[in-house]
């Protein structure tokens, strides 16, 4: 196998691990994919040579995968900011609560 064909196989490795990360909510394994995703566009873009068409049309589906992994991130921690907060809430009526039962 060439290198280019190499290069693009993890391309399509990593586009599709990551796709299954974000659908599954999976942020350890993004983490670490996202090292390979980085690696796999690095080696396509230090091959010496443009990338052909399909090289670009992955290239141009990992960075969707991106946007869609961001939003997914931020999405999240605004989920467990707002769970925080509850918390933080509840946290607060329980010692009040203890306060007012100790006079």
């Amino acid at each position: 196998m060439k290198k280019p064909d190499i290069t693009k196989e993890k391309l399509r490795e990593s586009i599709f691990n990551l796709g299954e990360a974000i659908r599954n909510r999976d942020w350890t394994t993004l983490e670490a994919l996202d090292t390979e995703a980085r690696q796999a566009i690095e080696e396509t873009l230090e091959s010496g040579s443009a990338p052909s068409e399909e090289g670009k049309a992955l290239l141009e589906e990992l960075q969707t995968l991106y946007r869609e992994m961001i939003s997914a991130c931020q999405l999240e921690r605004d989920r467990v900011q707002e769970q925080l907060a509850v918390s933080k809430r509840r946290q607060e009526a329980i010692e009040g609560y203890q306060k007012s039962n100790k006079r």
